[in-house]
Parts: structure tokens; C-alpha cells; sequence
């Protein structure tokens, strides 16, 4: 991608962009609420010692994402504050008419809903398609779309597109997202006391550009180590993978950084809690958004898993880790 075609992404993300609310969590329950960070009485919430790096999930913890993670849709609602060193340019709106909008500009005959039904039942396929030697596949949307232009677009008279700009504007249109408060400080504060930090995150392609067009700074300029910026489209998987895991295990060993000594973010008991254990990181849920908390309540696979720690703003993790 080159400078320019960065900036034009850039600048739509902020375009598209304004603050969202999170929603209240749900109750969490006494054995999880008991691992909330502080805790309200002796004995809850107890510190996780020993970190020397600690690995973020992106959207739902990171980001307020109105889906609650990427690629899906949801309602949102907008706040009112912008948290602090989030850059957005005076006057800006997001767009009404969602996904309608963009079909008649660029597919025309198509209504938003059969765009997102054909998203849908593309994604679908290509998932059946690799289901049998991948796990837990992940696409590039851009492909999805490229599809479209090639194909469907000469059913409903329209001309070619560009299948990363209406990547980029989908996903913008169904899912829009809007920094945590506080991030920048966070960072800043966390590789000052010497920890090394990461990215493992279901992603796509236009996923780092959020992080310049809300701090105007790559997530390299932030403080995160180049060699642990593992997203899934990347790796052709997607969380829980232990793919991803393995690949930030491997890197963060090669400094000399033991699993026992990682601690892993995220909000998602399954995709993040479950598949960072399961590379013996040590975890924090974060369950400061009812929107984007995942509870993966009957699911085999964590029904009897806990995470090491619950917070509900991302503030607390200095504090919680000794740092």
C-alpha cells in the first residue's frame, strides 16, 4: 500500500468515525466477579506478578467496536466525549444510510441487504471450503469483494470498483469503531516500565491504519514491538487458532520471555481467554463493555476456564500487573 492510498484509508476511517458509548456489562457471577481487578473487598481481584509483556486483542478491547468484534453487524450508540489524543477532524459525521448508501454507489440495483446477505453467504462458503484443514480459517475481505466486482456487479449493470476502498467503507458502515480512553497513556506507561507489547487479533487489512487514524502514530510509533504485530488475516487463521498464539510464544521466546511471563488482553472468553491459555499466557478479561464481552457461556471449551483476572477499564492494567 503505498503513502497516498494509506492517507485516502486514513482519512476515511476518520471520516466515518465519532465517539461510541460502551454498554453496561451483564453480571458476571460470583466465581468471575470474584476475579475483578481491584476488587472490593480482600481477597478479590489479586495482582498477576511476573509480566514482562503483555498482548492486546484489537476490537472490543482496544476499540469500542459496535459489532463488538470485526466484521459483524450491530447497533450502536455515540457518545459524547472524545478520550484523550484521539484525533478526529472538527466536523465530521458518520454516515447515514449505512450500507444502502454504499450499494447504490457502487453496485446499483442492489439493495444493503443483499450486499450483506452476499458478504454473508461468501464468507460461509470460503469457511466450508477450508473448514476441513483449517480450523478456524480467516478471509481477506478485499477477495470477498474483488468477487463481487468481477461477477455479480454484471448482473446488477454496475461498473468495476475498487475492492479495498469498498472493503474499508463496509466495514466502516456496519461496524464502526472508536478508541478506548486513554490508550496512548496506557501504552506509554506500560513500555516505560520495560514491558514488551503485542497485537494477536482477528483483523483485515485496513485493522493498524486504525491506530494512525485515531493517534495519528502506527502501532510500531506506540510501542509495539514490529515482531509481535500478528493479525489473522495475515496468517490465513483466525482466533482461537493456536496458529497466532504460537507464532507470538515463538518470538517472545526468542527474547527470552517465557509464556508464564505474558500477559494476554482481550475480551472474548473463547477466542481470547481460552486460546491464550491454552499457550500458557497468563489472561485478563476485559468486561468493561456489555457490547463486545463474550462470555461463551455453554461452550465446552470454557466452561471450566477462568481467566487469571477481570478488569473493566484498561487503566487498571499497570496497576495490576506491579508496573
Amino acid at each position: 500500500m503505498n503513502d497516498a492510498r494509506r492517507n485516502d484509508f486514513i482519512a476515511l476511517i476518520r471520516d466515518a468515525s465519532s465517539p461510541i458509548a460502551p454498554a453496561k456489562p451483564p453480571e458476571l457471577g460470583p466465581a468471575l466477579e470474584a476475579l475483578v481487578y481491584p476488587g472490593a473487598s480482600p481477597g478479590k481481584g489479586r495482582p498477576i506478578g511476573g509480566i514482562r509483556a503483555v498482548l492486546f486483542d484489537i476490537y472490543g478491547t482496544l476499540f469500542t467496536s459496535a459489532a463488538g468484534d470485526i466484521g459483524s453487524r450491530d447497533g450502536y450508540q455515540r457518545g459524547t466525549e472524545l478520550p484523550e489524543g484521539v484525533i478526529i477532524p472538527q466536523g465530521v459525521n458518520f454516515p447515514q444510510g449505512g450500507l444502502d448508501t454504499l450499494a447504490r454507489e457502487f453496485v446499483p440495483g442492489c439493495t444493503g441487504e443483499e450486499l450483506a446477505e452476499y458478504f454473508r453467504e461468501e464468507v460461509r462458503r470460503c469457511h466450508a471450503r477450508l473448514r476441513p484443514r483449517i480450523p478456524y480459517p480467516e478471509i481477506k475481505v478485499e477477495e470477498i469483494w474483488a468477487a463481487l466486482f468481477r461477477g455479480a456487479l454484471a448482473r446488477y449493470g454496475g461498473t468495476s470498483g475498487d475492492p479495498e476502498e469498498f472493503a474499508l467503507r463496509y466495514e466502516l458502515a456496519v461496524n464502526p469503531v472508536f478508541p478506548k480512553p486513554g490508550i496512548p497513556e496506557l501504552f506509554e506507561k506500560l513500555t516505560g516500565r520495560g514491558m514488551v507489547l503485542g497485537l494477536v487479533s482477528n483483523a483485515q487489512f485496513f485493522t493498524p491504519l486504525l491506530f494512525e487514524a485515531f493517534f495519528n502514530r502506527s502501532p510500531e510509533a506506540l510501542g509495539f514491538d514490529p515482531g509481535l504485530l500478528i493479525y489473522s488475516f495475515e496468517m490465513g487463521e483466525a482466533k482461537p487458532s493456536p496458529v497466532l498464539f504460537k507464532k507470538a510464544a515463538d518470538r517472545l521466546n526468542s527474547r527470552g520471555i517465557a509464556p508464564d511471563r505474558v500477559l494476554f488482553v482481550g475480551n472474548d472468553m473463547l477466542k481470547d481467554i481460552y486460546g491464550a491459555a491454552s499457550m500458557g499466557f497468563k489472561t485478563a478479561l476485559f468486561a468493561g463493555d456489555g457490547r463486545s464481552l463474550r462470555l461463551r457461556e455453554g461452550n465446552p471449551l470454557t466452561e471450566k476456564l477462568l481467566p487469571g483476572g477481570i478488569i473493566r477499564f484498561l487503566s487498571d492494567i499497570p496497576a495490576m500487573i506491579g508496573c
